[in-house]
């Protein structure tokens, strides 16, 4: 077998393990109420169902209200959610898998304020060690708690680890990382008491090493109990590497029977001062891997087995990790979310084959803002029931016009469903994502255009490189066409707009034109400030306008991305002038409007990255045909990739 060393049998505690593949704690935000729901068992069942082998379900919440992290977390604080979390527990098992589950606190980080007002307590001040606010902007200072009731949530930790037991979980994690409560006892950059919970190393342990105790006193000490800690914070004052080695020792002598090492800090609190957050993000712009020497140092130091997680993509990168003995077991997340036959594909030796995670957060991060989560590329994805992929009853000769994402991804389930497919592409297949890989950070975006062309080859889809017109469609005598023609540049209607300074970002990215001198890119949202971004990485001068109060509003909630491209736009020196409207182009620059006033800004070069317009001319002319339509991706309405490849599965699934 190719990657044998990840489908080695290990053992934790009492606990055998058939391989080294692990699901860790995924935000699905399904729960009601706290209350286990058919979606979630639907999720964990095609979860279980992957060849993972360990499924560590996702944060359980040990003390609600004021430790609620999201709005549809699960709840472990009462012995009614036991039915729920029993439901869980053997759907999961039914698969062949081992289930565990995470309990946790959110402490400070419950204080996140929504309209002035805050959203997951219901109002009531949430608590910590001390009355320090989390540096993430956003969120409340917390009260501090009193010794007294520092002991009652030891026991309500040890509480909910019973309750886990009594569902049928094989073993509990408890969250000492991700900025929740237990991390922030343990760093002395939150936690300043002088008592006998704070003030030195062996204090500030005192409140995890109590939980572990109180929980092995209700569960056993041979019951696999495991903890995820943080390797690192990456502010000053936090906790370093080596307090994560010596934290890690003084665990396994408690009795902990395996360890997860992760990193303790935010990105969109750490990037505007710590240039290294930009290699340890799990976005996209984050190096893969890039915590493997955390998991190494602590691994270093104990003999109980230890996880590593963070953007580990492939089986052979998986692999390499084991075999060089950094960690024990591999935490595949958003992989397997992507792709739910990543541990397949890898037993099989068909790793060529695996739909990569891009790193985007734009679907696995919804369960933060409170809906639940999905995945850009896997539509799926927490909607097993909705979006099942099944033989059509009548086989059609499909047409698909356009070789975007949208296109491709409809390609792809209309062949899988029987259909015989023929798709349109004049120029290069992926559409826009080519684009976009050019720019800084995005390079694997292509990833998936790779995989969806590589299973329309398997599928024997026909591919034409040209475009489908009205008259060659209707030669083709087809049953269905999918259009997915994408879209148009946006153009300004200003004075001087068809100057010859005047490019598109398209223009610019493709290498159809090559920009000049001192550049003005029109238009922040996320393209237009990758854009100003890519020319200043190149020593352009460049200076980003935009007509509303911030640039890239359309990623500001994917956290990671946005503080990244803004930190890197302040160090490339890009000039940012928000609530500024284009007024007129001439041929020395543009005269731009701001704060009501009129400016002249000289510029060689004008770049126009104001999105773009729906191309549904072909469906416009196919509408008086009688033929069975369906329209996907921009032109249906101008979105982000998740957008496309959702309408190209739906458009798959209706044809």
């Amino acid at each position: 077998m190719k990657f044998q060393k990840l489908f080695e049998p290990i053992q934790i505690g009492r606990l055998l393990l058939p391989n080294r593949v692990v699901s860790p704690p995924l935000s699905s935000g399904s729960a009601k109420d706290g209350f286990i729901t058919d979606r979630l068992l639907a999720f964990y069942r095609e979860l279980a169902g992957s060849g993972v082998r360990l499924i560590i379900v996702e944060d359980s919440i040990v003390d609600t209200p004021v430790g609620k992290h999201h709005v549809g977390d699960i709840h472990i604080d009462d012995d009614k959610y036991i039915p729920g979390l029993t439901r869980l527990a053997e759907t999961i098992k039914s698969q062949g898998a081992r289930a565990a589950v995470q309990i946790s606190h959110a402490g400070r980080q419950a204080g996140r304020l929504l309209n002035g007002q805050l959203a997951m307590t219901g109002g009531i001040l949430p608590v910590a060690p001390s009355p320090l606010a989390t540096p993430i902007p956003g969120y409340t200072v917390p009260r501090e708690l009193s010794v007294e009731e520092i002991e009652e949530i030891e026991d309500k930790f040890a509480l909910a680890a019973k309750r886990a037991m009594d569902a049928g979980f094989d073993a509990v994690s408890i969250h000492c990382t991700h900025l929740y409560l237990v991390q922030q006892f343990l760093s002395p950059f939150s936690n300043k008491r002088q008592d006998a919970y704070g003030g030195n190393f062996n204090r500030r342990l005192r409140f995890l090493l109590e939980i572990i105790r109180k929980s092995k006193k209700r569960v056993g000490n041979d019951y696999p109990l495991m903890c995820r800690i943080s390797g690192e914070e990456l502010w000053e004052g936090g906790i370093s590497l080596e307090d994560a080695r010596e934290t890690a020792r003084r665990l396994e002598a408690s009795g902990v029977h395996a360890l997860s090492v992760c990193l303790g800090s935010s990105p969109s609190a750490v990037v505007p001062r710590y240039l290294p957050t930009l290699t340890t993000s799990d976005s996209m712009r984050g190096r893969h891997g890039s915590l493997v020497h955390l998991a190494a140092a602590v691994k270093d130091t104990v003999s109980i087995p230890v996880m590593t997680a963070n953007r580990i993509l492939t089986p052979g990168h998986a692999v390499q990790i084991l075999q060089q003995g950094k960690a024990d077991l591999i935490c595949i997340g958003r992989g397997i979310l992507a792709d739910t036959e990543w541990v397949k594909k890898a037993r099989e030796g068909r790793e060529n084959e695996i739909r990569l995670c891009i790193g985007c957060h734009e679907g696995c991060g919804k369960a933060i803002h409170g809906t639940p989560s999905t995945c850009s590329l896997n539509p799926s994805c927490n909607s097993e029931d909705k979006f099942k992929i099944t033989p059509a009853t009548v086989i059609k000769k499909v047409l698909v016009a356009g070789g975007g994402p949208a296109g491709l991804e409809a390609a792809r389930v209309a062949s899988l469903r029987g259909h015989q497919v023929v798709l349109f592409e004049r120029d290069k297949l992926g559409g826009q994502v080519n684009l976009a890989c050019l720019t800084p950070g995005k390079s694997e975006l292509h990833s998936l255009i790779d995989f969806e062309v590589d299973q329309l080859q398997k599928l024997g889809v026909i591919i034409r490189n040209q475009t489908l017109t009205a008259e060659s469609a209707k030669a083709e005598s087809p049953d269905a066409v999918i259009i997915a023609t994408g879209l148009r540049p946006r153009i300004p209607q200003v004075p001087g707009i068809q100057g010859k300074n005047v490019a598109t970002m398209w223009d610019i990215l493709s290498g159809k034109r090559v920009a000049q001198g001192a550049v003005v890119v029109v238009g922040g949202r996320q393209f237009g400030a990758e854009t100003a971004e890519y020319l200043a990485s190149r020593g352009y001068k460049v200076t980003l306008v935009e007509s509303t109060s911030a640039i890239a509003q359309d990623i500001r909630h994917v956290n990671e991305l946005y503080s990244i491209l803004t930190f890197s736009l302040r160090q490339l020196g890009v000039t940012v002038l928000t609530n500024t409207s284009l007024e007129e182009v001439t041929p020395a620059g543009v005269r731009i409007k701001r704060r009501g006033e009129l400016t002249v800004l000289p510029a060689d070069t004008v770049i126009l990255a104001l999105g773009g317009e729906s191309d549904n001319t072909l469906a416009h002319e196919l509408q008086e045909t009688g033929l069975e339509l369906h329209l996907a991706g921009d032109c249906k309405g101008v979105g982000r990739i998740s957008k496309a490849i959702l309408e190209g599965f739906r458009a798959g699934l209706m044809v």
